[in-house]
């Protein structure tokens, strides 16, 4: 497996941005490509304020802001993300753009969100448009740019499947474009062209990109990060849930087992069901 840009992400509220491999606290520098209306460094002793899916890190957007990263430079581009849009008004914002050069001026797809729905965009690639609908709290989005083979696959809150490590039926839909040699050169993140007419937070977590295999999802409830759900999941998250806004507290898992936004008593309650019923990795 060739990893191009394995990032965490860091909230511009309170944290910053992080290389998953790296012990470091989380710092927007992790986007090398740089970053708009994000602090460079965060403070990792404040409390959180803001969602997260995973590890201690959430990127949180109001407003014009993005992280940007430029190691991407590849034909093939597999992407993953987990995002929980919490906003009121309407309107169209782009989650995610993906160009075809460093500067941000040559756009080839990108993920947007009009209120409802996730909107899939090629026509930068000479496609077209498609879209699939949005859950309350966390959703899963995972998409693949193919400019030999003129596709763009995506996948939208689908079933992992842990042990065949595919998704279990396939690619939400795929968008078909004209064959071409144009790689991808750089991706934005949060917000990079406004909210539009929306009011309120997009939170994101998890990016992670690759050129060949696909990332991904996630085991919900996994809070040890362990790739198993036992009991010392439950123990991860009552500790959590006992020392609110403490970061030695926090599991360095997936403690939001329910996808609702917020690592509460619900979470207990899900790793519980999951103990008593569990699961094949399908």
């Amino acid at each position: 497996m060739r990893n191009m840009d394995r990032v965490i992400v860091g909230s511009l509220l309170v944290l910053g941005l992080g290389f998953a491999s790296s012990a470091q606290a989380c710092t927007t520098d992790g986007w090398n490509g740089g970053k708009n209306g994000i602090p460079a460094n965060g403070d990792t002793g404040s409390p959180l304020t803001v969602s997260r899916y995973s590890e201690f890190c959430a990127l949180a957007i109001t407003d014009t802001s993005w992280v940007q990263s430029n190691l991407a430079s590849d034909k093939q581009y597999i992407g993953r993300f987990y995002v929980y849009p919490d906003l009121t008004g309407s309107g169209t914002v782009d989650l995610l753009v993906a160009f075809s050069d460093e500067g941000g001026a040559s756009p080839l797809f990108k993920i947007s969100y009009n209120g409802s729905q996730f909107v899939f965009d090629t026509d930068g690639a000479g496609g077209g448009t498609d879209n699939a609908d949005a859950e309350s709290g966390w959703n899963l989005i995972e998409f693949e740019y193919d400019a030999d083979s003129g596709n763009f696959n995506y996948w939208v809150n689908e079933t992992w499947g842990f042990a065949s490590e595919t998704y279990v039926t396939g690619p939400t839909s795929n968008i078909t474009f004209p064959s071409s040699t144009v790689k991808v050169e750089s991706v934005r993140l949060g917000a990079p062209n406004g909210m539009d007419s929306f009011a309120g937070t997009i939170s994101y977590d998890a990016f992670e990109a690759h050129r060949t295999t696909p990332v991904g999802a996630l085991r919900a409830g996994d809070a040890n990060s362990d790739d198993a759900i036992n009991i010392l999941d439950l123990g991860k998250v009552r500790l959590e849930l006992l020392n609110p806004g403490i970061e030695a507290s926090l599991a360095e898992g997936t403690p939001d087992c329910n996808n609702d936004g917020a690592v509460n008593i619900l979470d207990v309650g899900c790793v519980r069901l999951i103990l008593l019923n569990p699961q094949p990795d399908v």
